[in-house]
């Protein structure tokens, strides 16, 4: 059982905004989960371009060995307002480096792509993830929001652990993709 960061990254100066979030409340809740058997939880950089896994970091001291940390790379800030993508392979070097910071931990658990960005070959961003599962400072590599046919071009270059995608009873536009992934 996960929980998701999104909402407790919220902030004004991001553009999904959920109203005011308190950090130490939001600490409270993560650590309260924890305790009746949450294990895992996902955060990425965008939540708040950065505030939620500050609060995840906080969070967990502590409790590092006993939860699975998940993140993402690859959506960041267009400096005005809004957001792009750039999954570069010295953006996703970058990137990690910077949550494992905010994350105060030397891993995490998964790592997913954000976003497709069509400016850059899926290969290339998928060859700087699978680097950093060498490195260690990743130990599963996963895509979030990705087709099927990225995904499968992917699998030629390693394995895709996750793929997760938005799908709730408003956003049903997976129901038109084909379900299996396998070449």
């Amino acid at each position: 059982m996960g929980i998701g960061t999104a909402p407790i990254g919220s902030s004004p100066n991001w553009h999904v905004y959920w109203g005011p979030q308190d950090e130490q409340t939001a600490i409270k809740a993560i650590r309260k989960a924890l305790d009746i058997g949450v294990n895992w939880i996902d955060t990425a950089p965008f939540y708040g371009w950065g505030r939620a896994e500050s609060i995840v970091g906080k969070a967990i001291q502590g409790w590092r060995d006993q939860v699975y940390i998940f993140t993402k790379c690859g959506t960041l800030s267009d400096g005005k307002g809004g957001d792009i993508e750039d999954n570069s392979a010295p953006t996703i070097k970058r990137e990690i480096d910077e949550s494992l910071r905010r994350l105060q931990t030397d891993h995490v658990d998964l790592l997913q792509i954000h976003d497709p960005d069509p400016r850059v070959p899926l290969e290339e961003s998928w060859r700087a993830v699978h680097e950093l599962v060498r490195e260690g400072k990743v130990r599963h590599a996963g895509l979030s929001n990705h087709p099927v046919d990225l995904a499968k071009r992917a699998m030629r270059i390693g394995p895709v652990v996750s793929n997760q995608i938005e799908y709730n009873p408003l956003e049903r536009e997976i129901e038109k993709e084909p379900a299996s992934v396998l070449p």
